[in-house]
């Protein structure tokens, strides 16, 4: 009986060693309040910068006049001879969009398209041997010849200082033939050459030797011509709203000319 006693004893103290141990261990696994306590302290967020404010956009309206200029030379690029080029004055009007240094800018402009009065001759066409058109000029013809143009064009400016820039850009639009352009075709006489045309290629209606002689009839012209800008400039600013523009280049024909603005 004592050895089965021991053992139930040792089984007991076992039994409660066990328990005892089971008992212990959620205090054993518990952390500390030190151990357990998260960090307070949060990590630093970087500042953010500032976000730089666009530049304002102004609206503004102005006023033009440009001379488009067609050297007899250039004309002679496509037909043989011309009695002089083209100059003329035309008006026209402005509405801009600006902001910062970029423009668009929507143009209306009315001008005079009118040739030198003359003798035109075709190339590989030499007179007396071929018939020649005798151009009317402005004050003899029926109508007088003009377009009215509408474009818009992008500019942008390379600020020199506050007061000038370079301005440069282009655009496209559209041109609207008014009126006509009318001609005398004729057979020159004996005496016309290429180099010296008249009297002899000039119509005896108007004081020429011309021997044959139709007109004066029209030119047929197309309606809408298409307008293609390419400028570059210069912008002075006298005052913060007012500002002149001097510029050339393309406008379908050459041209040079000023506008003066003012943005709201």
């Amino acid at each position: 009986m004592r050895f089965h006693f021991s053992e139930l004893c040792l089984g007991a103290t076992a039994a409660l060693l066990g328990t005892g141990t089971a008992w212990a261990s959620p205090a054993l696994d518990e952390a500390t309040p030190a151990e357990s306590a998260e960090p307070t302290t949060e990590p630093a967020v970087a500042p953010i910068a500032p976000v730089a404010a666009e530049a304002p956009v102004d609206y503004g309206v102005g006023l033009r006049i440009r001379n488009v200029r067609v050297p007899a030379a250039i004309l002679e690029l496509f037909v043989e001879r011309v009695p002089g080029g083209a100059s003329n004055l035309g008006l026209g009007v402005e509405l801009t969009r600006r902001r910062g240094t970029v423009e668009i800018q929507l143009g209306l402009e009315f001008d005079r398209i009118t040739p030198t009065e003359g003798t035109w001759i075709n190339k590989n066409e030499p007179v007396p041997a071929f018939q020649a058109d005798y151009v009317l000029g402005a004050d003899r013809a029926a109508e007088k010849l003009g377009w009215f143009t509408i474009e818009f064009t992008f500019l942008n400016h390379a600020v020199i200082n506050k007061n000038f820039s370079i301005r440069y850009g282009g655009g496209a639009g559209l041109g609207i033939i008014t009126g006509n352009l009318y001609r005398y075709d004729v057979m020159c006489s004996s005496s016309a050459t290429n180099a010296n045309p008249e009297p002899g290629c000039r119509p005896q209606a108007l004081g020429g030797e011309a021997a044959m002689e139709t007109g004066p009839i029209k030119y047929d012209l197309p309606p809408v011509f298409p307008v293609v800008n390419a400028i570059i400039g210069v912008q002075i600013k006298p005052i913060d709203k007012l500002v002149i523009n001097i510029e050339g280049g393309i406008r379908t024909l050459p041209f040079f000319g000023t506008s003066i603005g003012y943005f709201f």
